[in-house]
């Protein structure tokens, strides 16, 4: 009989059960585990006269006085039908009714809230459990007033000497927002336990109170009889992220470890996401590396995360790789949606093929996972593998707005200008939602296009749309007329906005450094200093010295002054950049006086740009050496690396290095020869003046064996061919060159400028005043330099 009216139950059958259980008493007794399955066919029916039968079988064969289950059972009965005086008389009957949670059954908040003005109408005390369940409701339903109706009946029947109840209504009024009453609790209990100041505590963190949150532990460790658990130290460590107060994290940390409770695996776990969320990078390693035991996926892909948001794409896809390889560990949704922007930054189309591969292996849903399928979208566009992107476009059964703005900026970022405004008419027709981030797409297709005309049509738009107001909509705007050169349209539409935050201020000062009026935008910053409190970040101090070439390094030195002053000496990038432009104007000494400080966290740029710092101050030899210092570190040289060492070659006239180190690329690192490789060759052997073996290297057609790359028989390199043969006055290869590039760009005033100043250089005048009647003509435009004077 149990087994059969338990099976009932179990599958939502209610009626046979009581069918059973009626014919079977007869003749057969029932056990007393029989009762409780019974009863709950019972709640689930609307049969009151049948629940006051059962109730009496049950006093007649006394199981309700000796099973405490039964008598919750019956009670839970009476309190779903309705019959609440029915079910407080069995309450005042029950033994250990202390224990008995009278709402402890799948009920709404109303009906819990309704059964608890019923019982106070009757005049029944509630137990202890049944109270703190009121109190529950009351919060999930954000109920203010019979929250606070609770906690009168509370004081008025001598509940306040509970701990339980009073940490529930602390926790009732921090969900509710109303510290005040939640302290006011607090400070009026007489006796409190840890789960007192862990639920204050909580209360405070949850209302983004950090101050108050570090204040009360610091009381807490005074308080008499009390230690911090863990929940204590959960939610400390939570703050200490939202606070960005790195400091007190370390504090923390020693004090886990004085305590005895860094060894907790959730603690450890918390002690890493902090330092990893509050961008101190090299102690989330160390805890990583050396603390976490118990490496989960979860931290693994914290970590990814935390290097790829500060920018260390490198570090974030060597973890990855780490973590593929580690037994038992399969990444899941999000390490992909994590590590695929990684490798779209780092432009490594084979890795986030292989991630394709791994996820269509794996047996993951991409087609209807939205978040994957727009990161492996976005991941082929920035590959440049736009075809791909629009596959997977095409796949995607839920398609939403991030989708479409990740083809859309796919299309942008691969100069398919046309086919970025096609889709974006395509999701207007689809009366698909539009955000500001498809109106910032917007705004960079506008800064692609370059024209006035389109900069002022995408801004209308913004407007009509109502999106203008936006602030990363307005620094879209900034950036879009910045990128077109139209200065005066951003400057007005920059005084214009009623709200400004850091990266606004840092889009100007990128525009103006970038388009050579770094005096404006020196004083853009200074201005910034003075007017708001914003201090400088890395992407300010990153756009200063854009402007490096026209800047003293005077200049240079202040922002290296800046640099330490506002802590982003760890910033690799930072660096990097500060590197870069004293190489730029010549201050090789510093730039390498930097790259070499034992402090620096060198990256696989860091190397490139002094390689080519090197280069381009005409030591070529310099930047051999540290090529080979960069292989015995253990970095692996890029195509970036090479491009560096042949331009370096090319300038300092070392022919036989630069075919070195172009063979080495070619058959130790497997590095197919770009447009940018083959054109330093060709620039090497020009200027060096083997004229012939370099027009025999582009002719010879060795590029176009490799279906992988684009053919030699480009611009760039007969651009670069033609250069030398102007250097060398070498009028027999120049003047074929010549007619090959006039054919190739008909209306490039450079190319045709070269071709008839080396008929000059040759006394062929005639030939000199046949190329220069073609500017007279306008069938060739000089176009207008932009000028600007550094004060």
């Amino acid at each position: 009989m149990n087994a059969l009216i338990r099976s009932f139950t179990q599958n939502c059958k209610y009626s046979q059960p009581l069918f059973v259980f009626k014919k079977l008493l007869p003749i057969s007794k029932p056990q007393i585990s029989t009762f409780p399955s019974t009863l709950d066919s019972y709640s689930s029916l609307p049969y009151l006269d049948s629940c006051r039968a059962n109730h009496g079988y049950l006093i007649k064969c006394g199981s309700f006085e000796c099973c405490i289950d039964v008598g919750k059972r019956l009670l839970q009965m009476y309190v779903k039908s309705g019959d609440f005086q029915s079910a407080y008389k069995v309450f005042d009957e029950m033994p250990m009714r202390s224990n008995v949670d009278v709402f402890s059954v799948n009920q709404t908040i109303e009906d819990v809230e309704t059964a608890f003005e019923k019982m106070v109408e009757l005049g029944v005390f509630p137990s202890v459990r049944s109270l703190c369940h009121v109190i529950r409701d009351c919060s999930e339903s954000n109920n203010f007033e019979k929250g606070y109706l609770v906690h009168d009946y509370v004081k008025q029947n001598g509940f306040d000497n509970h701990i339980i109840v009073m940490n529930s209504l602390i926790s009732m009024y921090s969900k509710m927002g109303r510290l005040d009453l939640a302290q006011q609790v607090f400070d009026e209990m007489v006796h409190k336990d840890i789960i007192s100041w862990n639920s204050l505590i909580t209360g405070y963190a949850q209302n983004h109170y950090w101050s108050k949150v570090f204040e009360l532990f610091s009381c807490l460790k005074r308080a008499e009889n009390l230690v911090p658990n863990v929940v204590t130290f959960l939610v400390l460590l939570s703050t200490v992220i939202h606070a960005k107060e790195t400091n007190i994290g370390m504090s923390i940390h020693g004090q886990l470890i004085s305590i005895g409770l860094y060894s907790d695996v959730q603690l450890g776990t918390a002690v890493f996401n902090m330092y990893a969320k509050c961008e101190r990078l090299d102690y989330a390693e160390l805890v990583f590396v050396r603390d976490l035991v118990s490496k989960t996926l979860v931290s693994w892909n914290a970590l990814i995360a935390a290097y790829k948001q500060n920018g260390y794409d490198r570090e974030a896809a060597d973890v990855y790789e780490q973590m593929v390889v580690e037994p038992d560990m399969k990444p899941d949704s999000f390490s992909f949606a994590n590590v695929l922007p990684v490798y779209a930054s780092l432009r490594d189309i084979k890795r986030v093929k292989l991630i394709h591969s791994m996820i269509i292996k794996l047996g993951l849903d991409v087609e209807n996972d939205v978040v994957l399928s727009t990161a492996m979208l976005d991941a082929y566009g920035k590959c440049s593998d736009v075809k791909a992107a629009a596959v997977l476009f095409s796949c995607a059964h839920h398609a939403n707005t991030a989708t479409w703005n990740a083809l859309i900026a796919a299309y942008i970022l691969n100069g398919q200008i046309k086919n970025g405004m096609n889709l974006f008419h395509q999701m207007v027709r689809s009366k698909v939602s539009l955000d500001s981030i498809t109106v910032v797409t917007f705004c960079q297709l506008g800064g692609r296009m370059g024209s006035l005309k389109h900069a002022d049509m995408f801004h209308g738009f913004s407007l009509s749309k109502g999106f203008s107001s936006h602030l990363i909509v307005g620094n879209a705007l900034i950036d879009m007329y910045m990128r077109c050169g139209y200065t005066k349209s951003a400057q007005l539409f920059f005084h214009g906005m009623s709200i400004k935050n850091i990266v606004t201020w840092n889009t100007m000062i990128y525009g103006y450094m970038e388009v050579g009026c770094s005096s404006t935008g020196l004083r853009l910053f200074q201005q910034m200093r003075s007017d708001t409190g914003y201090k400088p970040d890395s992407v300010t101090i990153i756009s200063l010295l854009q402007g490096s070439l026209s800047i003293s390094a005077s200049y240079l030195d202040l922002f290296h002054a800046y640099i330490l002053k506002y802590g982003l000496a760890s910033e690799t990038q930072v660096m990097n950049s500060l590197i870069d432009a004293f190489a730029k104007i010549g201050s090789l000494e510093k730039a390498s006086s930097l790259f070499m400080q034992t402090d620096f966290k060198r990256d696989q740029s860091s190397w490139n740009i002094m390689i080519a710092g090197y280069g381009m101050n005409g030591q070529g030899s310099e930047s051999g050496k540290l090529f080979s210092q960069m292989e015995v570190n253990g970095y692996t040289p890029d195509a970036i690396t090479f491009t560096s060492l042949l331009s370096s070659c090319s300038h300092c006239g070392l022919i036989e290095d630069g075919c070195k180190f172009f063979e080495l690329m070619i058959t130790k690192y497997k590095i197919q020869p770009s447009l940018e490789h083959w054109t330093c060759i060709i620039d090497m052997l020009g200027r060096a003046n083997s004229l012939e073996d370099a027009y025999d290297v582009i002719k010879s057609g060795i590029y176009q064996k490799s279906s992988n790359c684009a053919p030699l028989d480009s611009v760039a390199v007969w651009g670069a061919l033609l250069s030398a043969c102007r250097f060398n006055m070498n009028m027999e290869v120049g003047e074929v060159v010549g007619n090959k590039l006039s054919k190739m760009e008909s209306g490039n005033y450079g190319y045709h400028s070269l071709i008839s100043n080396l008929y000059s250089s040759n006394k062929k005048w005639d030939e000199a005043t046949e190329i220069r009647k073609v500017f007279g003509d306008g069938k060739v435009m000089k176009k207008p330099g932009l000028s600007s004077v550094n004060n």
